[in-house]
């Protein structure tokens, strides 16, 4: 299959928030994904046609980078999309030379752990949550 990225704010919000509904992410209200795109320094999607399947970004500050929502539409999953989201997140983060890159996931979602250490990400224990 033939996959475009496409970097920069002009995001796909609707194709996005159907893959965080299929994934149980819930949705975003129209005035959060302004905010999102406000405050993101780094938005990847990866498409097919006018279609989003993929989908991932960044907040820093120029010191530490975080890494958020790498999703992939669940009928696209182990198809290399959420590799190529991951390269090209690692780009900018080598680009930039943070000090820190961190990326929070869902530790029930075992493949996850190999999936982000093949990038050469290490499971960390000194971070917490606030609870609502």
């Amino acid at each position: 299959m033939s996959y475009r990225i496409q970097l920069g704010k002009k995001i796909h919000t609707k194709d996005i928030d159907e893959i965080h509904r299929l994934l149980n992410w819930g949705n975003y209200r129209p005035e959060q994904w302004s905010m999102i795109k406000k405050q993101s320094t780094f938005m990847v999607q990866v498409m097919e046609n006018k279609k989003v399947l993929g989908f991932a970004r960044c907040v820093d500050d120029s010191e530490m980078c975080m890494i958020y929502d790498v999703i992939v539409h669940p009928k696209y999953q182990k198809k290399g999309i959420g590799t190529l989201l991951m390269r090209e997140i690692l780009k900018y983060v080598q680009a930039n030379q943070f000090a820190t890159v961190s990326l929070f996931y869902d530790i029930n979602n075992k493949g996850l752990d190999s999936f982000y250490s093949k990038f050469g990400f290490q499971k960390i224990s000194n971070a917490m949550r606030l609870k609502k």
